[in-house]
């Protein structure tokens, strides 16, 4: 018995010394090479989720790149932040989407979501290993494994460019805007029922992060609000949401664009822009920015 398990402990730390191995080197490798720049005429950038993935039209506004995605998290902005204020250091402003949505609760689960630990395993520091590790010990490892695969292919091929790869706008051509308000039994987002309980408890711990770098860099942060439909069921909690972003980011520059002025025909749903609002939006953007 005591051969078996000492065949099994030495089988265990041959396989995860194995690992942490590659996973040292391939990081290295990954970090000394990836490149995050942008064309030397851009010192503006846009990250968030979806709503502002839809909004900015980049191509439309000069000197501005758009590289919110779907989705995303502040944990992952962060990441991308990082490594992005890095490498070029042309960039003096950054806007970061900032909504109720974002304050959620659910927002701590996307770490997940989208299996971006691939993604960006390489920029990892010791803190966001432990948040992984502590919030999902075996969707951490299943992650790992698929990152260090990832990035063994990426030294492989020699794909070092991430620029293209972390987002950027999305151009939407469809509309939902009519069947949503025909149906009267619709009801949008029942996720904001924002009480003290239901926020966020470290997403947004990754947000002051993002302000902070900002700060250290003397790069200027600027929260914004992409525009709504008026009949978006996030309006509901304004006086939470306004409660919040004073007492916790009150100094951080807020452009509220949640009442921009726009018709049912430019929206994809009650809380994202199509290519037509995009541009209505990005045109004004341009003038005023």
């Amino acid at each position: 018995m005591r051969l078996f398990l000492k065949n099994i402990i030495l089988f265990l730390s041959i396989v995860y010394g194995s690992i942490f191995i590659m996973l040292i080197i391939s990081n290295q490798i990954i970090n000394s090479r990836a490149s995050f720049k942008l064309k030397p005429n851009i010192n503006k950038i846009v990250l968030g989720n979806s709503h502002p993935t839809g909004t900015f039209n980049d191509s439309l506004i000069s000197n501005l790149k758009n590289l919110s995605d779907p989705g995303d998290s502040y944990f992952y902005g962060y990441q991308k932040l990082k490594e992005l204020l890095k490498q070029n250091p042309q960039v003096d402003t950054v806007f970061v989407e900032f909504n109720p949505k974002t304050i959620l609760k659910w927002e701590d689960s996307k770490l997940w979501r989208k299996h971006q630990v691939p993604n960006y395993l390489a920029f990892f520091e010791f803190e966001d290993h432990k948040l992984l590790a502590t919030d999902n010990n075996i969707g951490y490892q299943q992650e790992l494994i698929k990152g260090i695969a990832k990035n063994l292919k990426r030294i492989m091929l020699n794909q070092y460019n991430y620029t293209d790869s972390i987002g950027g706008y999305r151009y939407v051509n469809n509309t939902r805007i009519d069947a949503i308000l025909d149906t009267l039994k619709y009801n949008p987002q029942k996720q904001y029922s924002l009480k003290e309980n239901s926020l966020s408890e470290y997403d947004i711990s990754y947000l002051n992060k993002m302000v902070s770098l900002c700060k250290n860099e003397d790069v200027q942060i600027i929260f914004v609000r992409s525009p709504y439909h008026k009949k978006f069921d996030g309006h509901r909690y304004e006086t939470i949401f306004q409660s919040y972003r004073r007492e916790n980011f009150g100094t951080i520059p807020f452009l509220d664009f949640q009442n921009f002025p726009l018709e049912d025909v430019d929206f994809k749903d009650l809380e994202h822009l199509n290519y037509i609002g995009a541009r209505k939006f990005s045109l004004w953007f341009e003038k005023e920015f």
